[in-house]
């Protein structure tokens, strides 16, 4: 694969969501969890962040899904490892938004970034 992931978020949200994607499609190899627990310190974070990049950095590209933006798993990625080349940082990860990144066989940074963006937006509607 191309494409790897890092995704964060409060408490269990990013294990939450994985597990779900794990129930459906199997494990993947390309995705590392840094969740940000209650009490747990920024520098705490950052190493968390650091390592899942350096367990990633073969890969082509490297998406950071965050749960909020502007919360502090997003600011704290953002703040890392944004002095890497071939990463992005996107917010509001959803299943749908994680199964694209983590699947995904395009090799172009931004190409792949509105794909997984727009398969997530898709997957929100009303039923009526």
């Amino acid at each position: 694969m191309k494409n790897a992931v890092i995704l964060t978020g409060h408490g269990q949200i990013a294990s939450g969501i994985y597990s779900s994607v794990k129930m459906i499609a199997g494990e993947f190899e390309n995705i590392r969890i840094c969740e940000f627990k209650e009490g747990e310190n920024y520098e705490k974070l950052d190493e968390k962040l650091e390592k899942a990049y350096e367990d990633l950095k073969a890969y082509d590209n490297i998406v950071v899904l965050a749960d909020i933006g502007g919360g502090t798993p997003f600011n704290r990625a953002v703040l890392s490892l944004s002095k890497y080349d071939k990463i992005s940082f996107v917010s509001g990860v959803n299943f749908e938004m994680l199964y694209y990144a983590l699947t995904s066989e395009i090799a172009d940074l931004d190409l792949y970034i509105k794909d997984i963006i727009d398969h997530a937006k898709a997957s929100v509607f009303r039923f009526e």
